[in-house]
């Protein structure tokens, strides 16, 4: 199920919402035909107020189930955000900090904070999308910002601004691994199917309905099926927060360091 929501969420967000729409009515139709042809119209009509009571019941639960799953999902959105800006702000508190001590501790911390932030946006940023884990080089770019940092001479490591800026990149570690959790916790595949199995009751339900007049019944069931593709297509393409229609933006990362240093074809 895990490749498969992946496949649905790289797909553009027009061409997942079609194709939602287009399997849910095929469904629809289909089973509009075969119930017109294996029930009869009698049968239909004396079952119309239970249908109706089933269809409410089922629509109730649908928009329950996609409000709270929608929500957790942008709630989970903004807090990832939250998290790379937290991240680049440690990042850019870091970097400053370290400006002010003496050379070459200066040179070497800044240097490994642009390493650092380069193999979050050119290699790490990109792995997150793909395979919601983290990327080994950046881990060791981390690594290796850790180790200069401790290289530092007793007299420097003595300064103030130098014990801030060891504070500050122990809150990048922090605000990465929140980032790494939050790519590594997609939309349920049990809750996944869960929705999917609703949003087919829902629909199958409504389109034996009897409405006593085909092109009205056609409409309502057209409309019926185009609102859960759409909201279908909201809950897939917002499941993953590196991947989708809704994607966590990388932007605070080029914030506080020159933008040319952080470009993926700079050399290291």
């Amino acid at each position: 199920m895990g490749s498969f929501l992946d496949w649905l969420v790289g797909l553009p967000t027009i061409v997942l919402f079609l194709g939602l729409i287009g399997v849910g009515l095929l469904t629809a139709f289909g089973l509009s035909w075969l119930s017109s042809r294996t029930i009869e119209d009698e049968v239909r009509t004396r079952t119309s107020a239970s249908v109706t009571t089933i269809v409410g019941v089922v629509a109730g639960l649908y928009a329950v189930l996609v409000a709270f799953v929608v929500v957790n999902e942008w709630q989970t959105f903004n807090d990832t955000q939250s998290q790379v800006s937290a991240e680049s702000a440690a990042m850019t508190a870091a970097y400053f900090d370290a400006g002010t001590l003496p050379d070459p501790t200066r040179t070497d911390i800044q240097r490994d904070l642009i390493a650092y932030d380069r193999s979050v946006l050119c290699v790490e940023f990109p792995s997150l999308a793909d395979s919601h884990g983290p990327a080994a080089p950046t881990r060791a770019a981390l690594m290796k910002l850790y180790t200069t940092t401790a290289d530092a001479p007793a007299a420097v490591q003595e300064l103030p601004f130098y014990t801030n800026a060891v504070t500050q990149i122990s809150l990048i570690t922090s605000a990465r691994r929140a980032r790494i959790n939050a790519a590594a916790s997609p939309i349920p595949d049990l809750l996944l199917v869960v929705i999917l199995v609703t949003s087919l009751a829902l629909v199958g339900v409504a389109s034996v309905l009897d409405t006593q007049h085909r092109r009205w019944h056609l409409v309502l069931t057209t409309a019926l099926t185009i609102l859960v593709g759409l909201n279908l297509a909201l809950v897939i393409s917002l499941s993953q927060p590196f991947d989708g229609a809704a994607t966590v933006s990388d932007a605070p990362f080029r914030e506080g360091v020159p933008a040319a240093l952080l470009r993926c074809d700079a050399p290291a």
